[in-house]
C-alpha cells in the first residue's frame, strides 16, 4: 500500500513553458543537450546538469555541478516562472503525441514511505546517484517526477479518465509533438476516488532509479526528503528497447565478433534491417545485419528464471561479458533508446565506430515481476516513452534540510 499527499509544490507559468520545460535527457546526445541548453537559457537542464554536457567535463566535480544549478534555480525563481497554488494538491499529468496519450497523478510521497512501497527493477550506478544525493542536498529543488506505475490500474484509470480538458492549468505542444497537460484536481470526490485507487498496491518504478536510490541514501543520512512522483496505470504505458551500441577490442574486427555470436546462437544473415522481436536482436556488422535468436524463453519459473531470460539479460551476460567483455574490465558500451529510428541509432553507431546491436522491448509483465521478486535488470533495459519531463512542477526541498 502507498499513501500519497498532495504535492506542495509550484507549478510552471502557462505563459513559460516553452522556456522552461526541458526535452527527455536521455533522447538527447551531448551535443544536443548543450545546444538546446545555449538556446533555452531558462531550461531546467541548467539545474540538473551533468558533467558530459559541461565545457570542463573533464575536471567538473560534483560540488562545482550542484553549485552551478542552484545558480541557475536561483535564476528561475527571479524569473518568476513558476506559480504557488494557494494550496497543495493533486494533480493530473498527461502526455499526448500522434499515436499515444497516457494520464497519471502527480503528488508526493515521503521518503520513507517511498522506500518502504516503491520497487525498482533496474540496476543504478552508485556514481550517478551520489550527484543526485548531493543535487539534493544543495540545490533544494525537485522538479522530474519519479515515474511510477502499479501493478493492477484499472481503478486508477478510471478516476483520472472524467477530468475535463478544458479546465487544464498548462497545456503546451513542443517541436517534438508532444503535448502535455496538467490540471489540479480540487473535487474532494475526486481526491477520494484517487486515493482509493493506490492505497492497495505497491509502486513499481519505470523511471528515475538514480533519483530514488538518492532518496535512499539520504534517508539514510536521516533526512527524510519528499520524492516528487507520476503514477500511471499499467494499461496506458508504451515501452521501448534500449538499444546498445558496443566498442570492439581492437584485436576483434566485425565479421570474428559475428562468427563468435554464432557459436553462441543461430544467426539468420541478411541485408535489410529487420525490428526486433522478443527472443532475439539484430546486430548491424560486417556490411550485414543479422538476427540472433536467443533460446527459447521458459513458459514459467522463478522471477530468477525470468530474469535471467529477459533479452537484456542475455545480450549483457552472453554477448557484451562473455564475447566482447576483456581482462576483467568494463565493456564500452553506449546506450541509445529506441526512439522508432532504428536508422538513426546504425548512424550514430557507425559515427562512433561501433556496432549497433537492437533491442527489443520487455513488458510490463516482466518488469513488475523482476522488481515483485525483488531482483533488478541489467542497467537500460526499459524506456517508457513519453517520459515525464523536468521543468513543469517544481517542489523546494528545504523543510527536508531543517
Amino acid at each position: 500500500m502507498v499513501a500519497v499527499s498532495p504535492l506542495r509544490g509550484q507549478v510552471v507559468r502557462q505563459d513559460r513553458v516553452a522556456d522552461v520545460v526541458s526535452p527527455a535527457y536521455d533522447a538527447l546526445t551531448v551535443p544536443q543537450r548543450r545546444q538546446y541548453r545555449a538556446e533555452h537559457p531558462l531550461c531546467y537542464l541548467h539545474v540538473t546538469r551533468s558533467a558530459p554536457d559541461e565545457d570542463d567535463a573533464d575536471t567538473v566535480d560534483n560540488a562545482t555541478l550542484v553549485r552551478r544549478g542552484r545558480a541557475a534555480l536561483e535564476e528561475l525563481l527571479a524569473a518568476d516562472v513558476f506559480a504557488t497554488a494557494e494550496e497543495p494538491a493533486l494533480l493530473v499529468y498527461e502526455l499526448e503525441t500522434a499515436t499515444h496519450r497516457q494520464r497519471g497523478v502527480v503528488a508526493e510521497v515521503s521518503g520513507h514511505e517511498f522506500q518502504r512501497t516503491a520497487k525498482p527493477h533496474e540496476a543504478t550506478r552508485p556514481e550517478r546517484a551520489a550527484l543526485l544525493a548531493e543535487h539534493f542536498r544543495f540545490v533544494r529543488a525537485a522538479s522530474s517526477p519519479v515515474a511510477c506505475t502499479l501493478e493492477r490500474g484499472a481503478r486508477l484509470d478510471a478516476a483520472l479518465s472524467g477530468i475535463d480538458d478544458d479546465a487544464a492549468i498548462v497545456e503546451h505542444t513542443g517541436a517534438d509533438g508532444l503535448t502535455q497537460r496538467i490540471w489540479r484536481v480540487t473535487d474532494p470526490q475526486r481526491v477520494d476516488e484517487i486515493n482509493a485507487s493506490l492505497i492497495n498496491d505497491d509502486l513499481f518504478i519505470i523511471d528515475g532509479h538514480h533519483r530514488a536510490a538518492a532518496n535512499a541514501q539520504l534517508l539514510a543520512e536521516g533526512a527524510d526528503v519528499p520524492v516528487l512522483v507520476a503514477i500511471f496505470a499499467p494499461e496506458v504505458l508504451q515501452l521501448r528497447g534500449f538499444h546498445r551500441l558496443v566498442k570492439l577490442p581492437t584485436d576483434m574486427d566485425e565479421a570474428t565478433f559475428i562468427d563468435r555470436v554464432g557459436r553462441r546462437f543461430v544467426v539468420e544473415t541478411h541485408d535489410e534491417r529487420r525490428e526486433p522481436v522478443a527472443g532475439s536482436v539484430e546486430i548491424g556488422a560486417a556490411g550485414a545485419w543479422h538476427t540472433v535468436r536467443f533460446d527459447e524463453r521458459p513458459a514459467s519459473g522463478s522471477a530468477l528464471v525470468r530474469l535471467g531470460s529477459l533479452d537484456p539479460s542475455v545480450v549483457e551476460r552472453e554477448i557484451i561479458t562473455a564475447i566482447v567483455r576483456r581482462d576483467d574490465t568494463d565493456a564500452d558500451v553506449e546506450y541509445m533508446p529506441d526512439e522508432g529510428d532504428a536508422h538513426a541509432v546504425a548512424a550514430h553507431a557507425a559515427s562512433l565506430g561501433r556496432v549497433p546491436i537492437l533491442v527489443p522491448a520487455v513488458t510490463v509483465a516482466d518488469m513488475v515481476e523482476v522488481a515483485d521478486g525483488g531482483l533488478t535488470m541489467p542497467a537500460k533495459s526499459t524506456y517508457f516513452v513519453p517520459k515525464v519531463r523536468s521543468g513543469l512542477f517544481l517542489r523546494l526541498l528545504d523543510d527536508a534540510f531543517a
